[in-house]
């Protein structure tokens, strides 16, 4: 099992809306940093993705995301002087990266890569981002396995220059060669074509209503925390620090 698996949903939303959602948690984040819908921007954001089939990878990652804000908020406090200010809005825009990460860790690459060749994609585009997404995990495996085998050899540190070179470089790169020239023949055993002829999706991914009902849910929370402060409602950070 890869270690990204773990986060996967049972039915994550249509590949596309959770883009756009990552996207625009991102810039609500960033455009609302400086008032407390900032705050509660992300923390809609959260509980809507929980509404929606992610509560299980929203729980998973929730310790990870309060340990990651902490650190980095407690560094930005120190590092402007104790400006609880400036740390509450660095700590909005940190959280909204966290939460924007959900959406995307939760699906399968296969899904995105289905959904780009149903509304037509270049292949060489599909296929390399299948790839791409599917390796580094393996990677991540790979050298997870050559450290193992530096352990099993008495090499404990490939901070020595000679120890990293001849026992962990060289055996990653030869089994990373390896695996190329696997997946070359897989691709090629499978059918995978480069031309632009007409091709069709086995298991086709299509928008749903459960789909339509969070992205219209989402652009609200995210329009209204936009328009707040247009009319009177700007609840800025100082103002209630003050």
């Amino acid at each position: 099992e890869k270690m990204t698996d773990r986060f996967h949903v049972a039915h994550p939303l249509y590949p596309i809306v959770s883009i756009l959602a990552a996207l625009l948690t991102i810039i609500g984040a960033l455009a609302l940093a400086r008032s407390v819908w900032g705050s509660i921007f992300v923390g809609c954001a959260f509980i809507l993705l929980c509404l929606f089939g992610y509560a299980s990878t929203c729980i998973k990652a929730l310790p990870v995301i309060v340990i990651y804000l902490a650190v980095f908020s407690v560094i930005f406090y120190l590092a402007s002087g104790g400006n609880t200010v400036f740390t509450w809005q660095m700590a909005n825009r940190l959280a909204g990266v966290g939460v924007a990460v959900l959406p995307g860790l939760s699906m399968p690459p296969v899904q995105l890569t289905r959904c780009l060749t149903s509304l037509g994609c270049p292949r060489l585009v599909t296929l390399g981002m299948l790839i791409t997404t599917g390796f580094v995990p393996v990677l991540s495996g790979e050298i997870h396995q050559v450290r193992s085998a530096m352990r099993t050899r008495g090499v404990t540190s490939i901070l020595n220059p000679t120890a990293f070179y001849r026992a962990f470089l060289i055996p990653l790169l030869v089994r990373l060669v390896n695996i190329s020239d696997t997946l070359a023949l897989s691709v090629e055993t499978r059918g995978f074509i480069s031309d632009t002829g007409e091709y069709t999706a086995y298991h086709p991914i299509r928008i749903k209503p459960r789909d339509v009902c969070f992205a219209a849910l989402f652009l609200a929370i995210f329009i209204l925390g936009l328009a707040a402060p247009a009319f009177g409602m700007s609840m800025s950070i100082e103002e209630v620090l003050a």
